[in-house]
């Protein structure tokens, strides 16, 4: 496999995110738009996921939605909001945003869950096979350096779903002030975002049990 340079590791994500942003603008029809960006959302949390799982496959990616040093909730929604006639074709695309962050979200979750009760087992395995002199310390430190590398990517996915929780919630509070008290928007939103508080729940979970696991094979 290639290698990138330090320059095209600098210059990827910016272009990643620059075509994604400027694909969702460029199209017209605001029903298209909502579908393009929620579609979006979900190929770069797709992505995001692929980073925890593989660190090549979604390295350059993984910066899109993460945030990091300077994420501003405040800005993160302004942003947003210029891709948009009026308020309601921008409602409709945070509900497809956080409802593809859900279905993905899911998926990762069940598929953490299953890998865990097998490292689980395996690491059992491994301890009592090195105490019995079966197998030699390398192997406890690679499997223990790989799961280390899989936490730090599962820890990477929560950092970015708390942070899509707050600009939804923020969004929430602020149209909250204007809108009706049954608005379809609202409830519909409220809905997503209450899903995704549980999915990052079950992922935090997850993500204590998988660094349980660590001790075991640590020689």
């Amino acid at each position: 496999m290639t290698q990138s340079t330090p320059s095209s590791t600098r210059i990827l994500p910016w272009l990643l995110s620059a075509a994604l942003v400027t694909g969702c603008a460029n199209i017209q029809d605001d029903q298209k738009r909502t579908q393009a960006e929620g579609a979006a959302a979900g190929a770069v949390l797709g992505a995001l996921v692929g980073y925890a799982i593989d660190r090549e496959r979604g390295a350059a990616i993984g910066a899109l939605i993460g945030g990091g040093a300077g994420f501003v909730v405040g800005n993160e929604i302004a942003k947003r909001k210029k891709a948009y006639a009026n308020t309601e074709d921008f409602l409709n695309a945070q509900i497809a945003r956080v409802a593809e962050f859900n279905r993905t979200t899911l998926a990762y979750n069940d598929k953490l869950h299953r890998e865990i009760a097998s490292l689980d087992r395996e690491s059992k395995r491994l301890q009592a096979q090195y105490k019995s002199g079966a197998v030699k310390k390398q192997t406890l430190v690679s499997k223990r350096n790989a799961l280390n590398e899989k936490i730090a990517g599962s820890k990477k996915l929560e950092q970015t779903l708390v942070q899509e929780q707050q600009v939804q919630s923020q969004i929430l509070a602020d149209e909250r002030k204007t809108r009706p008290a049954n608005d379809p928007y609202i409830r519909k939103l409220e809905h997503e975002v209450k899903t995704l508080q549980g999915n990052i729940d079950t992922l935090r979970s997850n993500n204590t049990q998988l660094a349980q696991i660590d001790p075991r094979l640590s020689v």
